[in-house]
């Protein structure tokens, strides 16, 4: 099963700093990223809220970041406004594009430990990342790629979705720590790189536990707009963050307070929300 995924947009980055520049912007380690390699990454605000979070890809000659497409101008911007002497260029490429390759017994995996880095092959000038939950990410020329299938896509943002792997858009972009979205778990989060924007919040929150939000996964009878509320009566206990169609109806990624994790929740228009999983302890929960 393989489609086009217009969600995605593709930002390449040249010069003879580009590693070492944006080693001091995201979350992983991207000095010592080798050729041929990608992984996971966020880049934040000084506050540890995650702006965007990212594959970067190092082709060797450059690296492509893939984000959400409505966050790519928005992203180049801030980074440039950083770069000053350093020698890294900021190009996005509106004729890339990315595509899913997913196979039909492709089962949704949860991480286990973090996949700081995982391999990518080149091939007629098309790029393939294996990713950790087994889906390949294809990212080339548009025309280079496979059509886009509406279907597919939403086989594709289930197996995510179920797998444990958000995404940020426009719509939820600075609302969450990289912990509330799974980072730590998935290898988006390196926690002996050394500093980037928003490293200190991040560090403190993972030693000292202070993060009282985490990722779930909720089925309800209505496809949900990202940044939506998830709502217990009348109280806002969390946000949607991805959602796609099911046989019965949806099912999200939802960032909640770990106090929502057993209590009945609603969207904002009333409709039943059931919880099928929890990327975190329920044990860990604490007021909000």
């Amino acid at each position: 099963m393989q489609t086009r995924l217009p969600f995605f947009g593709i930002v390449r980055v040249t010069g003879d700093d580009r590693a070492t520049f944006l080693h001091g912007q995201l979350s992983n380690d991207i000095n010592n990223l080798p050729p041929n390699q990608a992984c996971y990454a966020t880049y934040n605000t000084p506050k540890g809220r995650v702006i965007a979070n990212m594959l970067v890809l190092n082709r060797g000659e450059d690296l492509l970041l893939i984000m959400a497409a409505d966050l790519v101008e928005t992203v180049v911007k801030r980074l440039r406004m950083f770069v000053l002497r350093a020698k890294a260029v900021f190009e996005p490429l509106p004729s890339y594009a990315a595509a899913g390759n997913l196979s039909d017994d492709t089962a949704p995996l949860a991480a286990e430990a973090p996949s700081l880095a995982f391999p990518a092959t080149e091939e007629n000038g098309v790029w393939q990342i294996t990713l950790p939950h087994q889906g390949r990410l294809n990212i080339g020329a548009e025309e280079d790629l496979p059509a886009y299938d509406k279907g597919v896509e939403n086989l594709w943002n289930v197996h995510e979705i179920t797998s444990g792997y958000p995404w940020i858009s426009a719509a939820t972009t600075e609302t969450c720590v990289a912990q509330m979205l799974n980072q730590h778990t998935i290898g988006g989060v390196h926690f002996k790189k050394g500093c980037y924007p928003g490293q200190e919040i991040i560090a403190r929150a993972q030693y000292r536990g202070q993060v009282k939000r985490g990722l779930a996964v909720l089925s309800g009878t209505a496809l949900e707009a990202a940044g939506a509320a998830v709502m217990h009566n009348d109280e806002d206990v969390g946000l949607f963050i991805n959602s796609a169609l099911t046989e019965t109806g949806s099912i999200s990624l939802v960032v909640i307070k770990f106090s929502a994790a057993d209590i009945d929740l609603t969207d904002s228009d009333g409709h039943i929300l059931k919880q099928e999983q929890l990327f975190f302890q329920p044990e860990a929960k604490a007021s909000s």
